[in-house]
This record gives structure tokens, sequence and C-alpha cells, in this order.
């Protein structure tokens, strides 16, 4: 018998992507179907959620966020603007998702008294949810943020995880462990991530550009600057498709109690064995990660 769930992701860009493959995996089990919501921000913190609902509260037309909907039966995506106020007091979800915003992760401070606020306006609209948190992500190796803060990925993940473990603790909330798979996978990964020297990237040339085969995070690509220039364009913090893969197959085993190496959908540019490796990585995250209790 399948599952239906509603879920609604109180998020930013971390959030958002697992909607890009999410839909199609649950398609993947008949009988399962997933309504996912999400209400966007890029790079939006706990306390800005917080002082967003407190100003729609004031004014029901303040409506910062970008909303998305997916539905797995349809494949169909509706977007349009609108507040978490809103969606929390019309709805009926059975999992409401939390995090924090990736700069701010690594330190429990910035977390509180945001969430605690946030998390009893979400019990209050929808007491019968789940409320979850997920787990976020450290940056690839040469993101500018650890090399301002004179940290590794791995001391940035160990950060952030011992933040999020806090908020669970707090709760007694489970965890989507997207973060934990993102290590995972750099672990189990043949190929490694070579970092480089920054001043390289100035004697590039289009199109050529450095490797960065070995992550699950970051991407380079040129791009059109404002003056029409070809120029590198660099993320170092966000999800590769290839990270958007397995984030959504981490989703899926832990929504629907599912082993994700039994997901048979296939991104149109992963290949084959890649989406097992991954999918692979996913279950490993799913079997071994050890939930916070209260």
């Amino acid at each position: 018998m399948g599952k239906s769930l509603n879920v609604l992701m109180i998020g930013n860009s971390f959030s958002i992507c697992v909607g890009k493959f999410l839909p199609q995996m649950v398609r993947c089990f008949p009988g399962n179907k997933l309504k996912l919501t999400s209400c966007y921000i890029g790079g939006c913190s706990l306390e800005t959620h917080w002082n967003n609902f407190v100003e729609a509260g004031k004014n029901p037309d303040f409506k910062p966020y970008r909303i998305t909907v997916w539905d797995s039966s349809t494949l169909r995506k509706p977007e349009f603007p609108g507040n978490v106020n809103a969606l929390l007091k019309s709805g009926k979800y059975d999992v409401v998702t939390i995090q924090q915003a990736s700069r701010y992760s690594v330190d429990y401070v910035t977390y509180q008294p945001y969430a605690d606020k946030l998390i009893s306006q979400i019990k209050k609209y929808q007491p019968q949810a789940e409320i979850i948190i997920q787990q976020t992500w450290s940056y690839r190796a040469d993101a500018p943020f650890l090399r301002e803060n004179d940290i590794g990925n791995g001391e940035m993940y160990s950060r952030l995880e011992k933040a999020y473990d806090q908020l669970a603790k707090d709760y007694g909330f489970r965890m989507i462990p997207t973060g934990y798979a993102v290590q995972i996978s750099r672990k189990l990964s043949e190929k490694k991530f070579e970092n480089y020297d920054w001043a390289m990237l100035d004697t590039l040339q289009w199109p050529d550009l450095p490797r960065q085969a070995g992550d699950v995070v970051g991407n380079f690509r040129w791009r059109k600057n404002d003056d029409g220039e070809m120029v590198i364009y660099r993320d170092t913090n966000h999800l590769n498709m290839r990270g958007e893969y397995l984030q959504a197959a981490v989703w899926c085993g832990f929504l629907y109690g599912i082993d994700p190496e039994k997901i048979t959908y296939v991104a149109p540019k992963i290949g084959k064995t890649d989406a097992a490796f991954l999918r692979k990585c996913a279950k490993e995250a799913l079997v071994t990660f050890k939930q916070i209790k209260e």
C-alpha cells in the first residue's frame, strides 16, 4: 500500500533543489504520491523566516517568498508569490521541514530564539504535522567561506552537524541526513575533487574550465557579464546536478521508508552507473545516520 504525503519546506536554495528530481523518484513506487510545497528566498535564515512571519502577520499582502508546488502525479510545478503564514493557515501538511541558512549552520547561536518561535507557530497551525529538520551540507573545498574562516569542508560539516544535532535534541525532531550523504559521497568517490590556485582562473579562456569532478557540490560555468563578456561563474556552495539527485534519493528513502537503491528513475544528464553510486550513498546515509533522541 502506498503513502500519500503533503510536505511543506520552509527553507531556501538548499531545500528547493530537492524538487528537481524527488517527484520523479516518488513515481517509481506505485501508490506513493507527493505534493511538495517550497517557500523560497535565497539564503534565507531562521531569523529572516521569523521576521517575515511577524511582518506578514501585520500585512497579509507582504509576500516575499516564491512558492513552488510540485505534484508527483502530474509533475506540474506552479509558482506564485506568498508567505509562510498563509500556507500554514490554509493547508494541511503531513510534514513541515526547516533548516538553517548554510552560512549560519555552523553556529547554533544563530538558530535561536528564531527556531523556537517558528516551531511554535508551525505546531499551532499544523498540530498534526511532523516537523523534520533537513541537515544541510558543507561547501566544496574551494569555497571562499572556508578560506575566510580557515577551515576545510570536513570541519565545516563537523560544526554544522553539531548544531543540527542540538536542534534535533532540543525538540526531539528527526533529521533528513542530506549533509551526511554528501560526506559519504565524498568518501566513497574514486575520484576526489582537486583544489587549485585561484589565480589559475584568470589564465583560462572560454570554453576551458578547471577540473571539478569528485564532488556533488559546486559548479563552474561560463556566462556573460553586464558588459557582454564571457566570464567564469563559480558556485562552490550549492549542489550540482549529481548532488541534487543524491539529495532527492535521500529524501525519497527517508519520507517513504524505502530503499533508495530501488529507485529506478535516472536523471537525463546522469549516467546509469553514476546514478547507482549516488543511490548507494543515499542508502548508506539513511542506514548509518544516528538520529538524535530528546
